[in-house]
């Protein structure tokens, strides 16, 4: 019990500065506006960087590139935005340097029925469900195929066999 309460004062003592400086005030706080056109700028170019493919890394986005061209590219993208150049603009600039095959958006617009395909698998699980069931309970009523051809006349001995067959089939389902 001493060990906890030992413990919980220097915890106390030791976890109260940092309290307080946290929650103090900055003493000299930056302007607002160039943090914001920053942000603005860093959130441009990055999500400028996710949507193109990278020139220089196959089957990656220029963001996720680690070569150093990819690098430079990046920080002209950056120089592009802080120029003041549009989104599309900065797009047919690089694709006026780049073949059109080679630097193209990496995550194009798809259309409104990709929405559909995770629930594909779904679907056609409980189509089958149901028409496996359909088919299941027809048969069960003897209405699903053809109906059963007429058997031939049979005559004598084997009339007899028949005969006795059935009652003892009707005999053992009662």
């Amino acid at each position: 019990m001493r060990h906890i309460a030992a413990a919980l004062l220097w915890g106390v003592l030791l976890g109260s500065p940092t309290v307080i400086w946290a929650q103090a005030p900055a003493a000299d706080p930056a302007p607002s506006a160039p943090s914001a056109s920053l942000d603005d700028v860093a959130h441009r170019v990055a999500k400028l960087t996710d949507e193109l493919k990278s020139p220089y890394c196959p089957g990656k986005t220029l963001q996720t590139c680690t070569s150093y061209q990819a690098f430079e590219l990046r920080r002209e993208i950056k120089q592009m935005v802080e120029a003041g150049q549009s989104d599309d603009e900065i797009l047919s600039t690089l694709q006026a340097r780049f073949d059109h095959d080679d630097f193209t958006i990496a995550n194009p617009v798809q259309p409104w029925y990709t929405a559909l395909v995770p629930f594909l698998p779904f679907l056609v699980g409980g189509l089958l469900v149901i028409w496996v069931f359909r088919r299941w309970t027809l048969r069960r009523r003897g209405e699903d195929g053809p109906a059963p051809a007429p058997t031939p006349a049979i005559a004598g001995e084997d009339a007899e066999r028949l005969a006795r067959l059935r009652a003892r089939v009707a005999r053992e389902e009662d």
